[in-house]
């Protein structure tokens, strides 16, 4: 019983820590903001870390087009952050090493694809993978909170984070709504 209690406690601990650095943002309403500069800001958090450990980071924005999603901007900026970190830690003892973040323009909705060198999420994985606590990670390198939080951060922006099976290498795609037409 010893052991349960104190696993119980680290747990409160890590939720506690994690609603701190979330921050509740939920009250604050979506507004019209633009997908790449969302992903820009979050790449500087990170780029040089994945630069000196040799993990090639590349973005495919959209240059000649200003895409926007109707969302809280930090909390995406989480999203693809944690995405960004999974990633990472697939990749960083594979012989080849990047990850890709590209932007797709839809109808109704705007696709945030994090697709990185690894060889994709197996078909007995992909069911639990956004369960809250399942973690692929080596014991002390992850709480297997990121993707379930991810998950439903997506959900209350109206949008989805999912897999993406049909995919050659390993790609989470982040899908939010675009601002609506009488904004």
């Amino acid at each position: 019983t010893e052991i349960i209690v104190n696993t119980v406690d680290r747990i409160g601990k890590i939720v506690k820590g994690m609603k701190l650095f979330a921050g509740d943002r939920s009250a604050d309403p979506p507004v019209p903001t633009s997908v790449s500069q969302i992903i820009n800001d979050t790449l500087s958090l990170c780029q040089q870390r994945f630069k000196n450990l040799g993990v090639e980071l590349k973005f495919r924005g959209t240059e000649d087009v200003e895409i926007e999603a109707f969302c809280r901007p930090t909390e995406i900026s989480q999203i693809i952050l944690n995405l960004l970190n999974n990633s990472f830690d697939a990749v960083e003892n594979l012989p080849e090493r990047w990850i890709e973040i590209a932007i797709a323009d839809r109808a109704t909705d705007v696709h945030i694809a994090v697709t990185d060198s690894g060889p994709g999420i197996p078909k007995e994985l992909r069911e639990r993978i956004m369960q809250p606590f399942f973690t692929t990670k080596e014991l002390g390198k992850g709480t297997g909170m990121g993707l379930s939080i991810s998950c439903g951060l997506a959900e209350a922006h109206g949008g989805k984070l999912f897999v993406d099976e049909a995919a050659k290498n390993t790609r989470f795609v982040l899908r939010l709504p675009k601002p609506p037409k009488e904004l």
